[in-house]
């Protein structure tokens, strides 16, 4: 069984993998009487927000050794660090990563004094590779700043796109987008922490660690299913691409009796391709893909257009609500998007063809005729693919709609060159495709 490659898995620790009675905000509190005590003045105090660096800067303008300052910290960490928890489904999740091969690393804003004696109460030091608290590395390179988890990615050296932050705070996203990683946020908020707003989102989002553990099995067991008909010019680009995020066993490209060197190129790539002897069309191309990653026990199936049309940080919005849990099938929607570029000819194809299969499927679709999509083992397994041709980007949400699949649409954006406005629906062609339709259902 082949997975998303997925390499390195980075977490924070408190909020994420334990909990205690001890909030933040109690922490806060305590640490402000204490500066107050040792005669800081309120003006220089503030909000305490962040902790850690606001020690550094009263002792920049105080001339108090930070040391003296950092140690009333620390031991309030240590404080809330004996009678922390770990949430439920913690242990398993780094169990279950561990067994798959993957690297784990922590990335805290705690000190190191705390952060060991946490590990080691809760017995789960021995499934980091790497442990980097505030105290190795320079205040101004604690998270949020990139230059915590820089060091993790330098030591093991492993590309950004295969790597997953797992975090519950601002804090931990703000690095991963700066740094082009994956990131999965807990948004449960169970520690207690502050509440923090950014502007960045996560890759993929869960209420508890504990729903993590079903993300990362559909996230490590996806398939792509790249239909491909005498696309040479394009092949080779979109292949390396989607490799910057998925295995090459991962990665299916149906060569669909293409006469130029399609197949040639995608092989270099060290992809699986797939080749039908003669041109069955779109849909014969996705269902020997679709029930190919079946047959390889995929829990999660997205469909990629070979010509350049899509972007694979797009496939990464689609497979979103899939991978959550929160819907069967994901479509990316070219009209939910930005469509100025998009050519006035297939505005009205497409138009049209959502008309017909709203008809049919009872559920209408702004874009039934995109070729992103992402689909849940459950869904996929329940569509049966009947038409070759194009029809089938239709018959496959009428299917979907048919066996009760919840079909969310996600906005996405698609390039429009000379040769990808040649691809795809025409007006003529949405006509066969409503012909086909129709004869399809009064049969």
């Amino acid at each position: 069984m082949e997975e998303m490659d997925v390499q390195l898995v980075v977490f924070d620790l408190d909020g994420t993998l334990i909990g205690a009675s001890m909030d933040f905000t109690e922490i806060k509190r305590k640490l402000r009487n204490k500066l107050l005590e040792e005669g800081i003045p309120e003006e220089l105090i503030g909000d305490l927000t962040p902790m850690y660096e606001t020690l550094v800067q009263i002792s920049q303008k105080t001339g108090i050794s930070f040391e003296h300052l950092h140690s009333f910290l620390v031991n309030l960490e240590v404080e809330r660090s004996k009678e922390s928890y770990l949430f439920e489904g913690a242990r398993e999740l780094l169990e279950f990563l561990k067994d798959k091969g993957l690297k784990l690393a922590l990335m805290t804003r705690s000190s190191r004094k705390a952060t060991e004696f946490t590990l080691k109460k809760h017995k789960i030091k021995e499934f980091f590779n790497l442990i980097i608290t505030r105290d190795d590395v320079s205040w101004k390179d604690v998270k949020p700043n990139n230059g915590h988890l820089k060091v993790i990615l330098d030591y093991f050296r492993i590309p950004s796109t295969k790597v997953v932050v797992v975090g519950d705070h601002g804090y931990d996203l703000i690095p991963a987008k700066a740094l082009g990683t994956l990131s999965v946020l807990i948004t449960s908020n169970e520690s207690g922490r502050m509440s923090f707003k950014i502007d960045e989102e996560a890759t993929f989002e869960v209420k508890t660690i504990k729903e993590a553990i079903d993300l990362f099995k559909r996230l490590l067991n996806t398939y792509v299913v790249v239909p491909a008909y005498n696309e040479e010019k394009t092949i080779g680009n979109v292949l390396e691409d989607l490799l910057k995020y998925f295995k090459e066993k991962e990665i299916i490209v149906v060569n669909d009796g293409s006469k130029d060197r399609t197949k040639e190129i995608a092989i270099e790539k060290g992809v699986v391709v797939l080749s039908h002897l003669v041109n069955r069309g779109l849909g014969g191309a996705l269902g020997t893909g679709i029930r190919y990653a079946l047959l390889k026990g995929a829990e999660i199936i997205i469909t990629f257009d070979a010509d350049g049309q899509h972007l694979v940080e797009d496939a990464l919005k689609v497979m979103k609500p899939v991978i959550e849990g929160k819907a069967d099938f994901a479509i990316g929607s070219r009209l939910k998007g930005d469509i100025s570029q998009m050519p006035f000819v297939k505005k009205i194809g497409n138009f049209a063809l959502d008309f017909i299969t709203f008809i049919f499927a009872k559920n209408y679709i702004a874009d039934s005729q995109s070729g992103l999509r992402c689909l849940n083992r459950q869904c996929a397994s329940k569509i049966k693919i009947t038409c070759d041709r194009y029809a089938v980007s239709s018959e496959i949400l009428i299917e979907a709609s048919r066996h009760k699949c919840k079909i969310i649409e996600v906005p996405i954006r698609a390039i429009y060159t000379e040769y990808t406005k040649k691809k795809g629906t025409n007006v003529l062609e949405g006509v066969k495709i409503a012909f086909n339709l129709l004869l399809d259902k009064l049969r």
